[in-house]
């Protein structure tokens, strides 16, 4: 989702772009645009065949580093997370390394954990669960990541930037836990369905618009400042899960009654403990980068349903 916002910015500042991608989450209709444009090349691969990445990365200056598989419920199997982020994230820098690329990476606020100082600061530590528990392999392995970028960094000489991301939505989000809560809830309501809340939807996040990500992401790029940091990009907006099923609801003004489901925690985590609030100190990025979100929670969950629904009619 963010990558094909990302590709059209890209181009349109005149940058010349190779996109990579399996497909096991992204869709073509993402880029349908970016297609036609000269500027840009597609080629659906896996970040684990070494050989074919290391080919496409010749001759590129920068590789901007999001791909990975997220994993959401104790039901799902670990090993796609672990191997994709970690193997093919090793691929990544073997290929910037053997090229001279600087490589932005995309990490993820989930490293936090259940870090209670807040706002999360990227100078503070980190909180992990137990091992036993798989729903922690995607946090780990993300963390993993960071410090093969510092690593190479450090030891190559790689020029690097890591951000984290926190929460982020568009009309081009994935309908599925791995798109988020709000995307699940705009669908739903939407469809007159029942709104499905893990737990009882007191937990916050800082859901930010996916304009907002992708401006983070050319400013980290194109910042020679942030070669060698560590830079959280989102929005600090904080809401409640529940709140914002009925602030979507609001928005959406379907004339329907809002049907909340509430499902135990542990019948879809097991003895995972959520994260209950997650909200992103920002200073280092406005420092840093001159970053500032500017759509708010509102205004990005409006824009989004006038395109659902223009793509609808």
């Amino acid at each position: 989702m963010i990558g094909s916002h990302l590709v059209e910015e890209l181009l349109e500042r005149g940058y010349r772009v190779t996109g990579i991608d399996d497909l096991s989450y992204g869709k073509l209709d993402n880029i349908h645009t970016a297609l036609q444009h000269p500027g840009f090349q597609f080629y659906k691969v896996n970040i684990l065949d070494f050989d074919t990445l290391k080919i496409l990365s010749k001759d590129i200056s920068t590789i901007i580093h999001l791909a990975a598989v997220k994993k959401i419920a104790e039901k799902d199997i670990s090993l796609p997370t672990l191997l994709v982020n970690t193997k093919g994230t090793e691929n990544v820098f073997e290929a910037a390394k053997m090229w001279g690329a600087k490589v932005v990476f995309a990490s993820t606020s989930d490293v936090y954990g259940m870090s209670p100082d807040l706002p999360l600061n990227e100078e503070g530590d980190l909180l992990i669960g137990p091992s036993m528990i798989k729903r922690w392999s995607y946090a780990v392995s993300k963390l993993y990541g960071e410090q093969l970028a510092f690593g190479y960094y450090n030891d190559y000489k790689v020029p690097v930037v890591v951000i984290r991301y926190f929460g982020g939505f568009s009309p081009r989000s994935s309908f599925a836990w791995s798109g988020g809560h709000v995307p699940i809830f705009l669908r739903a309501i939407l469809n007159d369905e029942e709104v499905v809340v893990h737990g009882d939807g007191s937990q916050t996040r800082s859901m930010g618009f996916v304009t907002d990500l992708v401006n983070g992401t050319v400013l980290a790029l194109e910042n020679e400042k942030a070669v060698g940091e560590l830079i959280n990009i989102g929005n600090d907006e904080e809401l409640s899960v529940l709140d914002t099923a009925k602030l979507i609801h609001r928005i959406a003004n379907t004339g329907k009654e809002l049907k909340i489901k509430f499902v135990p925690m542990a019948e879809v985590f097991g003895k995972y403990k959520d994260i209950q609030r997650r909200i992103p100190d920002l200073k280092k990025a406005k420092s840093i980068l001159g970053y500032q979100p500017k759509v708010k929670l509102e205004e990005a969950i409006r824009q989004t349903l006038a395109e659902i629904k223009q793509k609808k009619a």
